[in-house]
């Protein structure tokens, strides 16, 4: 008993001091009213973000303020919701049954709130511009500006280098390739990040990880479907009269630019191992999508791939034919998640690749599946399990 007591008075003690954070949303619609974008007898105003009880899938609904023209909405969270990130989120107008899946959405980049307990208001008007977020950027991250290809559209390249780079200029480190590179070290983009310089920092210098090398490659909004789906998708007309509509198919193309063009040019600014063994690749949703596909068709350069919260769905699962019918050599590792948050239909197809490529051939030593309980399709959640993903690459003791 005299062992019992004082645990249980530290797990009431831990309990206590984590306080919930209320927000109370104040939006002004009256311009939207005016410019006939909403119809206050039909439309109803949503809020979708990040975290729990939010999502980016569905909305709460919020309530007519005592001003015509205003909607409020009180919405309380717990700190930790987030995982100590900023919880991002938009506004949308919702329009009912037939209306497309882009429309309705306040333009631009998410907000961000800060989750720090206590009452928070957020009194604005309904699209405007999103404010600078806490921006977190940790160790040497080198900006390389738009990168040129004649396969896709240029884009920005963020390297980041290791403790102790500049110390040892004759060591040479493997390199870790990252699509939607402006989420992976700040929030600025998307309101959250995944923290890969965070958590590359702390296990590189504890000594946990083996030094390398993170190559964040930012995704252009226009041509992101494209460039990470690996076959074309046929999408039907989202109202009468309106054409079917053709999206995806090009990551040929970006495999291109990524092994032809910034590849050599990575090699060559920076002191790498330039081998498929040291050289990997990692995404989230449809970046998961087209590291899968490079692992199929790129194990010549890429040894290892980060197949984070893949969309498997796209295209009646054509990456579940493409792996049944591709025997890729040198066979690549592969880390494979997915968040239980993400739906069920999202778990069962990630569970059917797990065990396709275990079919094919992968097994422990090659293979690591995670399910994540509590992980949601966004940053936060891919955050936490980046810790675990770089364990799978770079351990230092090879565990």
């Amino acid at each position: 008993m005299r062992s019992f007591i004082p645990a249980l008075l530290l797990a009431l003690a831990a309990a206590s001091s984590q306080a919930d954070t209320t927000l109370r949303f104040n939006i002004d619609l009256s311009a939207e009213i005016a410019a006939g974008r909403f119809d206050p007898a039909r439309d109803r105003l949503g809020l979708r973000g990040g975290a729990a009880p939010l999502s980016w899938d569905r909305s709460v609904l919020a309530e007519p303020g005592d001003k015509p023209g205003r909607y409020r909405l009180r919405l309380t969270l717990p700190d930790d919701a987030t995982g100590g990130q900023p919880l991002a989120y938009k506004f949308r107008i919702e329009r009912g049954t037939g209306q497309d899946g882009s429309d309705g959405w306040e333009p631009g980049r998410n907000h961000a709130v800060v989750l720090n307990g206590g009452e928070v208001l957020v009194a604005r008007v309904f699209g405007a511009p999103a404010e600078d977020v806490p921006v977190s950027r940790v160790g040497t991250i080198e900006r390389m500006g738009l990168v040129p290809s004649t396969h896709v559209n240029p884009r920005e390249v963020q390297v980041w280098l290791p403790p102790g780079y500049a110390e040892h200029p004759e060591a040479r480190y493997p390199v870790l390739y990252l699509h939607d590179g402006q989420n992976v070290f700040d929030a600025r983009a998307a309101g959250s990040e995944w923290q890969v310089d965070e958590a590359a920092q702390r296990g590189v210098s504890s000594g946990r990880l083996r030094p390398f090398i993170v190559v964040a490659v930012s995704s252009v909004d226009a041509s992101r479907t494209d460039d990470y789906t690996p076959s074309v998708m046929t999408q039907p007309a989202e109202r009468q009269g309106q054409a079917a509509q053709k999206h995806g198919g090009n990551v040929s193309a970006y495999a291109r630019f990524l092994v032809e063009e910034l590849k050599p040019t990575i090699d060559a600014h920076f002191r790498t191992r330039t081998g498929r063994a040291d050289t990997a690749v990692g995404g989230s949703s449809f970046g998961g999508l087209a590291s899968m596909w490079l692992a199929l068709h790129r194990p010549e350069t890429f040894g290892a791939a980060l197949v984070v919260s893949p969309s498997v769905w796209w295209d009646d699962r054509f990456i579940l034919r493409d792996a049944a019918a591709t025997t890729p050599s040198p066979r690549p590792r592969l880390w494979v998640d997915m968040g239980a948050q993400e739906g069920d239909q999202a778990m069962q197809f990630a569970r059917e690749l797990n065990e396709l490529l275990r079919r094919r051939g992968w097994g422990d030593e090659t293979l690591r599946f995670t399910e994540d309980t509590t992980g949601r399709h966004d940053e936060g959640s891919w955050a936490r399990r980046v810790p675990a993903m770089l364990d799978f690459l770079y351990r230092a003791d090879g565990r």
